[in-house]
């Protein structure tokens, strides 16, 4: 009976996938990783604890002196990519890896307090293998908030702008191939309901704190700032605001209309313009035929406003003037 209760067990096991063969002689081992792994696996994302805690036991083996460090090396990635697995399922991110307390301190997670067991020394190893893994995770699946919780809590500032210019570079060429009507669903795939919102808060935040500005790459500060600005131009442009869009939009200095005082220098100063576009970030420069004619449209609309006016003194044909000026610098 005996016997056949073994027989019974050991089928049972092989049926599952737990044993392995070891060598060529034929004789099998028990395969206690797989075990774990589909077992912390099967537990109800309200048991996400247990599960991480299951898990951890995958470095046991890491630990013996038997083991060579790479089969070592082998048990802690795997240990590291199921915890991760598990992670991104319950997307529990605050509990199990911290956050950051309003008054910017770190507040440690669950996770935090077995890192010895992943053989993890410091914030920026646990960063490097656990948050930027589910960062990058998240980016490429569409989870845009929580790439950018993850990526600002592993302190990667300047990616978390990054992927919020690509968002924003993504809504405006949702806005020049499908109008305004499109962006509400766009905005909801991403994940976010207030991206250019979500922008300026981090933006600002970022700004405000010496130990994150001085870590920023300047180009990436201003490509946020100048999509934040084209938002802004979209919006006013669409509400009918003509002259407020066509300050921000002057603001920016993408296109050559602040100066049209020197007609002679039109075509030098749309050349300098066009080549200072082109080292531009993509976000910007394949929205640029969007920008372009908005703005042309904005100038005429208030060109329109002004020749129908029933009283034309000398400002309003003044003004008449510098935006044939504009229009025409943008033509060249």
């Amino acid at each position: 009976a005996d016997t056949d209760a073994s027989a019974s067990s050991s089928s049972s096991a092989a049926s599952a996938g737990y044993l392995v063969d070891t060598n060529d002689s034929g004789l099998q081992a028990f395969d206690f990783s797989r075990m774990l792994a589909q077992y912390a696996a099967s537990l109800p994302a309200s048991a996400a604890d247990d599960a991480v805690s299951y898990l951890l036991l995958l470095t046991l083996p890491a630990d013996s002196a038997a083991v060579d460090l790479p089969v070592a090396a082998r048990q802690r990635a795997s240990c590291e990519n199921a915890i991760v697995r598990v992670l991104y399922d319950g997307r529990d991110y605050a509990h199990f890896v911290g956050d950051i307390q309003p008054d910017g301190t770190r507040r440690q997670g669950f996770l935090e307090r077995y890192l010895p067991l992943l053989g993890i020394s410091s914030h920026e190893q646990f960063s490097q293998s656990i948050i930027r893994k589910l960062a990058d995770r998240s980016r490429d699946e569409g989870r845009l908030a929580d790439a950018v919780l993850l990526y600002n809590l592993g302190e990667r500032y300047n990616t978390v702008l990054a992927v919020l210019c690509k968002q924003l570079g993504e809504l405006l060429y949702v806005y020049s191939t499908s109008g305004g009507s499109a962006i509400a669903s766009v905005v909801e795939t991403m994940g976010l309901e207030d991206i250019d919102g979500v922008a300026r808060a981090v933006l600002t935040h970022y700004k405000q704190r010496e130990h994150i500005s001085r870590v920023l790459d300047s180009r990436a500060v201003d490509t946020c700032s100048t999509l934040l600005a084209l938002m802004d131009f979209l919006s006013l442009h669409r509400r009918g605001a003509f002259e407020d869009a066509l300050q921000v939009i002057e603001g920016t200095q993408l296109l050559p209309l602040s100066d049209v005082s020197e007609s002679t220098a039109t075509s030098v100063a749309a050349g300098q313009y066009a080549e200072r576009v082109r080292s531009l970030d993509d976000s910007i420069t394949r929205n640029f035929s969007l920008i372009l004619l908005t703005a042309m449209d904005t100038l005429s609309r208030l060109y329109a406003g002004l020749k129908e006016s029933p009283f034309l003194d000398a400002v309003k044909q003044a003004t008449m003037l510098i935006l044939r000026k504009k229009a025409r610098c943008l033509m060249v």
